[in-house]
């Protein structure tokens, strides 16, 4: 099986996708918005642009399994291959007017072998097959080569109180802050990946999030010459939700505040 056979259906499926969210954001006060849980918005345009893509997917590639984020997962869990798929990376963006992106990942197992990020306000197209590069609207793309904390620019999102490893992470953040140039939260997990893979940020660190917003940038960043981690330096971020991620020098240099990160997830 080669990733390349499957990128351009990816590529096309996730800009007809990101045409369908714009056509949903012009009327955005219309929209019905719930929680799905505590600063967790959804919206129908999630749920629309979700079945879009996996009607899509079903259409050219009914043999591989599909997890989304609003619909779980459709398919066997025992399959080899299936699509990831996060259909709005960054609702609270979207619904702000703000950039957010369309995510959509080939994954064996648990490793990302392909991957599409896109966002459709920038008309910004990531993608990455493994072994093959990074591409941003068909121009390869490389991670930034600074090696000096004083110079680096890192995102990061805000967490949470509710998760164990979300202790003290204000003061792991001060302690970052106190040595980096600028810290930047770009409201999707996705897009912050994307834009540490093209050079525009030189590392992010982020938990709790999701697998699914991240699959498709793991690819894409590990392809661009980046590496990534949990918040202790391991594989296991489907099952850990954190990342700490970024070119070389800055993802050691921001791993070793994120691994005296306490261990579990919930407190309770």
């Amino acid at each position: 099986m080669n990733p390349n056979d499957y990128i351009t259906a990816m590529i096309k499926i996730a800009r007809n996708a990101g045409q369908r969210a714009m056509e949903h954001r012009e009327r955005i006060d219309e929209m019905e918005v719930s929680f799905k849980g505590q600063a967790d918005l959804l919206c129908e345009a999630d749920e629309d642009v979700e079945m879009l893509i996996f009607k899509s997917f079903q259409k050219s590639h009914p043999d591989i399994a599909f997890q989304g984020e609003e619909g779980g997962l459709r398919g066997s869990e025992d399959a080899e291959l299936r699509w990831v798929v996060d259909p709005i990376d960054g609702t609270t963006n979207f619904l702000s007017g703000l950039p957010f992106t369309i995510s959509i990942a080939l994954v064996r197992g648990t490793t990302p072998i392909a991957g599409v990020i896109f966002s459709p306000v920038e008309d910004e197209l990531f993608s990455a097959t493994i072994g093959q590069g990074a591409m941003l609207n068909g121009t390869p793309i490389k991670v930034r080569e600074q090696t000096d904390p004083a110079r680096f620019v890192v995102g990061t999102g805000l967490p949470l109180d509710r998760y164990k490893h979300s202790m003290g992470a204000y003061d792991r953040l001060h302690q970052i802050r106190e040595q980096v140039s600028a810290v930047r939260i770009m409201g999707s997990c996705a897009l912050s990946l994307a834009n540490v893979a093209c050079g525009r940020l030189d590392g992010y660190f982020e938990g709790p999030t999701g697998f699914l917003d991240c699959a498709a940038g793991i690819v894409i960043l590990k392809e661009a010459g980046g590496k990534v981690t949990d918040f202790w330096g391991t594989e296991n971020y489907p099952e850990n939700i954190t990342f700490t991620t970024g070119a070389p020098a800055c993802q050691a240099f921001l791993l070793e505040t994120t691994k005296t990160a306490p261990r579990g997830s919930s407190k309770e």
